[in-house]
């Protein structure tokens, strides 16, 4: 079989900003689990590394973890439960002086927990002040309970950047969600709303079986760097997802 054209990693120019001198803690959460969190994860790691933004991620999904299959080298395990993994993430969010961006994949049910967490840290008080910025990616899943829980929690975010994602892979119905109180108060506050597209499943299957990211299996590159032989279709799908995606993401301004 004939070998596939290479096809480039989606990129964009964001011309005219301004360096990033504060460094950002990006949460990816909801309560409920299925519903695409590592996912959008991955999706914003492709973003960092396009735009050359140093980063970090913690997987928060112990023993085994889900995001580290995908970026082994940039990621680290980490129990949120625990005091020492909080400061291996915090201590090094407040320190850094290089405006790098800190990924927490929080694992589902784990929602109100880290927001008991940040209060009780007072880390959003202190998000306020300028030491950092907090940027929560709150993952809509496809049921009523995503819309009360959006609606128990709109006032926690108070000093960090509350952003609900809509996600049709996970069968989540729009038409409730716009009608709802929730988006209201949602919007009052100043929240933003991202809606990500939906990436072919045969193309979805096919990357998750190979373990590759969104840019190798774009590239067609197994995770250790050998040429591939991924479908050159399902890249085309994938390469226009994660262009559409990128476009999505490039609203939250990191």
């Amino acid at each position: 079989m004939a070998s596939n054209p290479k096809q480039t990693s989606p990129s964009r120019t964001l011309g005219g900003s301004n360096p990033v001198v504060k460094p950002a803690l990006v949460f990816v959460g909801s309560q409920k689990g299925g519903v695409g969190k590592t996912t959008i994860a991955r999706l914003i790691l492709h973003w960092l590394e396009e735009n050359r933004r140093s980063h970090v991620a913690f997987d928060t999904e112990v023993p085994f973890g889900s995001l580290i299959r995908f970026y082994r080298e940039k990621t680290e395990l980490a129990d949120i439960d625990q005091v020492a993994a909080q400061m291996r993430i915090f201590d090094a969010a407040y320190n850094d002086k290089s405006g790098s961006v800190f990924i927490v994949d929080l694992r589902a049910g784990y929602l109100y927990r880290i927001l008991d967490l940040l209060s009780d840290l007072r880390m959003l008080r202190d998000a306020q002040d300028g030491a950092f910025n907090i940027v929560f990616l709150h993952i809509m899943s496809g049921s009523l309970e995503s819309i009360r829980e959006i609606s128990e929690t709109v006032d926690r975010f108070s000093g960090a950047k509350h952003i609900v994602v809509t996600n049709p892979a996970n069968g989540l119905d729009l038409l409730d969600w716009e009608a709802s109180e929730a988006r209201v108060n949602f919007e009052r506050d100043g929240g933003i709303e991202l809606n990500m597209p939906e990436l072919n499943k045969l193309a979805y299957n096919e990357i998750d079986r190979s373990g590759a990211t969104f840019g190798q299996f774009i590239n067609n590159r197994q995770p250790n760097g050998v040429e591939a032989n991924y479908s050159y279709v399902l890249r085309g799908y994938t390469r226009d997802w994660v262009l559409k995606s990128m476009a999505q993401i490039d609203r939250i301004n990191l």
